[in-house]
């Protein structure tokens, strides 16, 4: 089993993400949603899957229709080697984010996560998490440990102050595709 597919695969998971048990079978899923626009970067993910799975990937696309102008893309991986990451993710059959998850990470996940989450509004970074306050607090604690400065907000997620957001940009800059480069820069605001 290949320890980079499996961080790859909890990365993704930390975003939009997910794992699942589907079949008779009960084979594990990776499960990834967005918009059209953004197909390239579903495109991206699948590649690094590719390059750092040791067999073939059973990989399909579908789409999921929308009432507006876009649809959502829907890219479902299947793999045994999905199991690991999905024993350390759904350990009791319930998404649950540990310090051992985010140690696996690293950087990637959090570029993952920015990537998914992540905005600049103002002078501010934020990282928007449907995640309880303790699961925000352990990332919060993995990324003060790499001496970037930030604060959990109760029920929102994490906050960084002006200068950690050029620090935290600069960091997961490497990890982070050209095609979502435009979550580096500040958000217009919403009329």
């Amino acid at each position: 089993m290949s320890a980079q597919f499996v961080a790859r695969v909890l990365s993704y998971c930390l975003g939009v993400g997910t794992l699942g048990l589907r079949g008779q079978k009960q084979r594990p899923w990776l499960e990834i949603i967005r918009l059209e626009t953004e197909k390239s970067y579903v495109n991206y993910q699948l590649k690094l899957l590719r390059a750092c799975h040791p067999g073939q990937l059973d990989c399909h696309w579908d789409t999921i229709p929308l009432p507006g102008f876009y649809d959502k893309v829907r890219l479902r991986v299947r793999s045994d080697e999905l199991y690991r990451s999905y024993e350390l993710m759904y350990p009791r059959d319930r998404k649950v984010i540990t310090p051992q998850i985010i140690s696996i990470v690293g950087m990637q996940g959090v570029s993952a996560l920015w990537s998914d989450r992540g905005r600049v509004v103002g002078r501010l970074g934020k990282i928007i998490t449907r995640w309880s306050d303790d699961e925000n607090a352990y990332l919060a604690d993995w990324i003060n440990s790499q001496d970037i400065s930030c604060q959990v907000t109760k029920g929102q997620g994490i906050r960084f102050d002006r200068e950690s957001t050029k620090q935290i940009l600069d960091a997961i800059r490497p990890f982070t595709p050209r095609c979502m480069r435009f979550k580096f820069v500040k958000q217009p605001p919403r009329l």
